[in-house]
């Protein structure tokens, strides 16, 4: 994995030192000074440039007809700046981001591409992307009220002072309830300031088993961003505030895991995780009462007709505070076209965008389109995806976030799989976390 990143990274560094040098600027981050031929025939916020831009936006996010819709109405605007999208079909976040390196290796960059926090710092890191403040300047109309994003989800793209794109999706985890195991129960949703006590008593509750079918209380979530959440609730996270060493030998991070690992075989409330669970089909089914999940779930939801479902915070242990993820739309710096690049990045993290595309799997960081889409939610506790926002704290996704996820998700399955007590497993975690970050 390590050989994979270095190598790609040694690829994106020659093609950048490429690009440098291509220049005979020695400031080639400011548009104004690059020497492609179509910055210098076009002043920056022109309207009638001329343009074929490539977008990579990988699948899942949006549909064919979805994207379609969009381009279409941003062609109303702009009818001279043609879009082609590349599809890119992806494991995790990192192999999407190690393709798109790829291409960047391999000569053929495309011009905007859809990035999450997590490779965000990544890409800004090293010099790929082209700051967009200028051209905000230039054409503020471009941005479709700048002011209705919420400041704290557009926070993660502007690195160094410099904005890298407009935040267009968030995510958070937040617990999703199957209400008819609530009512089996005798159970109602939690308070929002429901403790860890509670959480221990509802997954106690809410473990059954009836002629043979057994119903455990709670899933782990066996997942970096959904680990994360929990440790952020008892005062602890995987990295420090600088993201320049690991905090997972934090008697408060410690404590998290051998959480979960109690709950699992002292308390048995929650299964064994199997990479080939499903939890979202499990909660349907009944197999499970509780999960911590972000939003994506409402689209299988829905295409099930489901609707025994609500949400609530996670309880809160040492503190309560709400991780979030998002995304973007940033403009790579090789791109020959930063105007109209620009405008495009602009329009797919707008209000139409937003409106278009997140009905359901993901939260609009839009505040205006937040207040229209969400009341939808069929959950009756929909109000706290709007509220979450406040409280909320950024996933830890420094440059290295790949190989730290892979660090911290096999030491975390040992404790899961309890060949590890919590303490030894996120000591190691810690070790190997900071070789890589330094």
């Amino acid at each position: 994995m390590r050989k994979t990143v270095m190598l790609c990274f040694i690829w994106v560094l020659c093609f950048s030192l490429a690009a440098c040098s291509s220049s005979n600027s020695p400031n080639n981050s400011n548009p104004s000074n690059s020497s492609n031929s179509s910055q210098d025939n076009q002043a920056v916020g022109s309207n009638d440039e001329k343009a074929e831009l490539t977008l990579v936006w990988g699948k899942g996010d949006a549909s064919d007809a979805q994207l379609k819709d969009i381009l279409t109405e941003f062609n109303k605007l702009y009818p001279n700046i043609k879009v082609k999208r590349i599809e890119v079909v992806n494991s995790s976040w990192g192999d999407y981001f190690n393709k798109i390196q790829t291409m960047i290796a391999g000569g053929n960059p495309p011009d905007v591409i859809r990035v999450a926090i997590e490779g965000i710092q990544m890409f800004a890191k090293q010099d790929l992307l082209l700051p967009l403040d200028e051209y905000m300047a230039a054409d503020p109309d471009a941005l479709d009220n700048y002011d209705d994003i919420h400041p704290k989800l557009q926070s993660p793209f502007i690195v160094d002072g410099k904005t890298y794109g407009f935040v267009w999706d968030w995510n958070n985890v937040v617990m999703h309830f199957n209400t008819d195991k609530l009512k089996e129960a005798g159970l109602t949703v939690p308070e929002k300031n429901w403790t860890k006590d509670d959480f221990l008593t509802y997954a106690q509750k809410l473990t059954t088993e009836k002629d043979g079918k057994k119903t455990y209380g709670f899933a782990i979530p066996n997942y970096y961003f959904g680990a994360s959440a929990w440790l952020f609730n008892n005062e602890a996270s995987v990295l420090d505030d600088a993201m320049t060493t690991s905090k997972l030998d934090d008697p408060n991070a410690i404590e998290m895991m051998q959480f979960f690992q109690d709950l699992i075989y002292k308390y048995k409330v929650a299964p064994v995780p199997n990479p080939k669970d499903d939890q979202i089909q499990m909660l349907m089914s009944g197999q499970i009462a509780m999960m911590a999940a972000r939003k994506w779930p409402f689209s299988t939801y829905a295409k099930n007709k489901f609707n025994a479902i609500d949400v609530q915070f996670l309880p809160t242990f040492k503190t309560n505070k709400v991780i979030f993820g998002s995304g973007a739309f940033p403009v790579l710096k090789s791109t020959k076209y930063p105007d109209a690049a620009y405008k495009l990045s602009a329009f797919l993290g707008g209000v139409y965008s937003q409106k278009t595309t997140l009905s359901d799997a993901s939260i609009p960081t839009r505040k205006s389109v937040m207040n229209e889409v969400l009341p939808k939610t069929p959950a009756a506790n929909w109000k706290i995806y709007a509220e979450s926002a406040d409280i909320s704290k950024a996933v830890e996704a420094p440059v290295q976030y790949a190989e730290i996820e892979s660090i911290f998700m096999r030491n975390m399955s040992l404790i899961l799989s309890n060949q590890s007590d919590a303490a030894s497993a996120m000591k190691k975690a810690k070790e190997e976390i900071d070789k890589i970050l330094k």
